[in-house]
């Protein structure tokens, strides 16, 4: 499990340097979500964390290159050459699942003069031990600051995985007051981002007694704590949603995803829907497809939960967070959600899905997804 500190440790100067592998002072390098107030930019609490690790003489500066939206290829690598640009660099990223993706892949990529899609489906290894890097989430969702997976999207917007060890973070900082602020209808779907994460790891075809175990505990923090967390109820609602999503970033680790990540990357791919509010989407459309034609894969699962059938779970969850999952499907079609979701980018997580479904079926379920939730026929 990957090493969760605190914003005391965050801002203690004794543990930031003793993550730098290289020799001399290290370099901190602050990757901030462009909504957020950077380091140095005006009053906040990454500018006040800042100014405690100046006082200590550890030399910062901000990245120029942000992630507003999912990361793209060509801002991973504009990330990367300043990573390489700097001596002895610690990564420190703080925002939701696409700053901490874009920073954690260039962490990764940064040892060496490749290009990020060298690296893109796992087509070769990562030349090494990445750039440290500490991960503070504003959401809790995508559990980026656990798992070692991140997205990137190409020019022309297919959504491309990447896998290794490698990118787990060296040291994830769970500081739920930070996520207090997000919208609520936000909040929602980042955590039925989680919820999916764990529902996938947990039941697809590389499911395993270590994966459900996490996946089951994030279910249950999710549950209990997710509806009062969007209600803006904060305090325990805050921290153990947050906590639930880290948990699901360790499933997911164990287990891979399966069909609602491959459909919903393919949504995120083919319209302007957030990544999030994609994968509740599926999940929505297709937990009692699954679990009715995969029982034994949800087993498992159930009996560690043990508060009944997944998919009626699963709808009690989304009925108690109250957010409308519609989205505008006009300006895309069924036909080519269908085949952005079977492309070969989605292959892994088809494969990991408990059900096989022969291309008509798969056409059908995405003909009725834009018809169910984006109006489009």
């Amino acid at each position: 499990m990957s090493q969760v500190i605190g914003r005391s440790q965050l801002a203690s100067a004794a543990f930031v340097a003793g993550l730098a592998q290289g020799e001399g002072g290290p370099t901190l390098i602050w990757v901030v979500d462009p909504a957020l107030t950077a380091p140095g930019a005006g009053p906040g609490p990454l500018s006040t964390i800042a100014a405690e690790l100046d006082a200590a003489r550890l030399r910062s500066l901000v990245a120029e290159t942000t992630f507003p939206r999912e990361p793209k290829v060509a801002q991973v690598d504009a990330l990367a050459a300043e990573i390489r640009a700097v001596p002895n660099p610690i990564v420190i990223a703080v925002g939701g699942g696409s700053t901490m993706d874009g920073a954690k892949l260039a962490a990764a990529v940064a040892i060496a003069p490749d290009e990020t899609l060298t690296y893109a489906l796992s087509a070769v290894e990562y030349r090494g031990a990445p750039v440290p890097t500490v991960l503070v989430p504003t959401t809790s969702g995508t559990g980026s600051e656990a798992s070692r997976t991140a997205i990137a999207s190409t020019a022309q917007g297919a959504k491309l995985w990447f896998w290794g060890k490698e990118l787990k973070t060296t040291a994830a900082c769970l500081w739920p007051e930070l996520t207090e602020t997000v919208p609520a209808h936000f909040k929602a779907v980042c955590g039925f981002d989680a919820f999916a994460h764990a529902h996938e790891s947990g039941t697809g075809n590389n499911r395993s007694p270590e994966g459900v175990a996490f996946a089951a505990t994030a279910l249950a923090h999710l549950c209990d704590h997710l509806p009062a967390y969007v209600r803006g109820e904060g305090g325990d609602a805050a921290r153990l949603t947050q906590w639930g999503s880290f948990q699901a970033g360790e499933a997911l680790n164990l287990g891979g995803t399966t069909i609602g990540h491959s459909i919903g990357h393919a949504l995120g791919s083919v319209l302007p829907v957030a990544h999030g509010h994609a994968v509740a989407v599926v999940t929505d459309a297709t937990i009692t497809l699954t679990r009715k034609g995969a029982p034994e894969a949800y087993a498992d699962l159930e009996r560690a939960l043990d508060r009944g059938p997944l998919d009626a779970i699963w709808r009690q969850l989304r009925a108690d967070c109250g957010v409308s999952l519609d989205f505008d499907g006009s300006a895309s079609s069924a036909a080519a959600l269908t085949e952005a979701a079977c492309a070969e980018e989605n292959l892994a997580m088809r494969v990991n899905t408990p059900m096989t479904f022969s291309e008509a079926e798969w056409s059908g379920i995405c003909a009725d997804i834009m018809r169910t939730y984006g109006g489009s026929d």
